[in-house]
Order: structure tokens, then C-alpha cells, then sequence
């Protein structure tokens, strides 16, 4: 968008997520830059926070010392994304289904039910079920990926219902949250889809 010669499009979105990090607004005469700059923002260096900090925990947990002196170990415990294999039922067998919505605050959150948070959560679920049975195995690396950071399904991922606009994960914490508002699983699809398109470059991740 920025790139173009033609009037921005979703000028506030764009403003926004250039003040939250620390970039000018978008004007004439720096959209081009800017919009490498974002690119460069929203790719590289999240990326490379990622690694600063994955070389840290092979530091502190031993695993350091392990991969330099028996490099042979490396493939079985850091698998290529091409040679790992993902099914849906391995993804299924991993999930920690909700029970009810989580109401998210800033500080603190709680759990509330009743009779329209257990429809939504079946109705949600179901629908998620439904993706992950009928998804490519493009497409489950790239759940899973936006799911923990890691092309690896982890023994225990849990799944949240919440009041959102589109699915969010935190990575850290091996959680999935799916907004309750999807009444047709055709648009949770569409965003779903969308969302963890972005999983190299980290949109909706924590």
C-alpha cells in the first residue's frame, strides 16, 4: 500500500503500527522507505529477537555444549520443517479443548459461563476441528507454526474462546485464541487462513 503511488489505503491502521514501532507516519515523500522499514521491522528483526533468545535457552538448559561436540544428535532433535511430518490426528491429539470463554482483561483473567458462552464454544470448536481434519499439510505446518512458533506440535497446546477480532497465538505460552463472533465456518476460515499465512513474519503472535 505504502509503496504505491496512489492515497493510502487504511491510513489509521498504518499510522498506528508505525507509532507502535517507533516509526514516523507515513507522508509523500518517505511511504517508499517507510514501507521497507516496516517490512524490515516486521520480518527481520522479530526474527532475530527469535534467535537471540533460542541460542540463550540452548545456554541455560546445557543443550549447547551437547550439539557442538555430537553434531550427529542435531537432525533428531531439531527436525527440518521439510522432513516433519504433520496429521491432523497428531494435532487433535495435542489440543486442550476449552470448556468455556475466557474473558480476557489487561491485568488479570477470569472465566464466566453460561448458555451462550457454551454454544459459542462448541459451535468454535467444531469449527476448528473442521479446518484442521480437512487442511493441507501446508497448511497444518503453518497452524502450528503460528500456534508455537515451531513446525513441531508440542504434548500439550491449548485452545482459548474469547472476545477478538481474529485468532491470535501466544507462542510462549503454546496457545491458540479463536474470537467467538464467527457464526459460518466459511469467514472462520478466510481469517484463520489469513492469519497463519503470516506466521514467518509474526502477525497475531506473542
Amino acid at each position: 500500500m505504502l509503496e504505491e503511488d496512489a492515497e493510502v489505503k487504511d491510513f489509521d491502521f498504518i499510522h498506528q503500527l508505525c507509532l507502535s514501532w517507533n516509526l514516523p507516519v507515513p507522508n509523500a515523500t518517505n511511504r517508499k522507505w517507510l514501507a521497507k522499514k516496516l517490512l524490515l521491522h516486521a520480518v527481520i528483526e522479530q526474527t532475530r529477537q527469535q534467535i537471540i533468545q533460542f541460542g540463550k535457552g540452548l545456554k541455560e538448559t546445557g543443550l549447547w555444549p551437547l550439539l557442538t561436540e555430537r553434531r550427529d544428535v542435531i537432525p533428531i532433535l531439531f527436525p527440518r520443517e521439510s522432513e516433519a511430518q504433520i496429521t491432523p490426528q497428531i494435532i487433535l491429539d495435542c489440543i486442550v479443548w476449552p470448556t468455556t470463554v475466557t474473558v480476557i482483561f489487561e491485568d488479570f483473567r477470569i472465566e464466566e459461563e453460561d448458555d451462550n458462552d457454551i454454544t459459542d464454544v462448541h459451535r468454535i470448536s467444531g469449527y476448528f476441528k473442521e479446518f484442521i481434519e480437512n487442511a493441507s499439510p501446508a497448511e497444518l505446518k503453518n497452524l502450528v507454526k503460528f500456534w508455537i512458533g515451531w513446525e513441531m506440535p508440542a504434548t500439550e497446546m491449548t485452545v482459548e474462546i474469547v472476545e477478538a477480532e481474529f485468532p491470535t497465538a501466544l507462542t510462549c505460552f503454546e496457545r491458540l485464541r479463536l474470537p467467538r463472533h464467527y457464526r459460518t465456518y466459511q469467514r472462520f476460515h478466510e481469517d484463520l487462513c489469513a492469519c497463519i499465512s503470516t506466521s514467518y513474519s509474526g502477525f497475531g503472535r506473542v
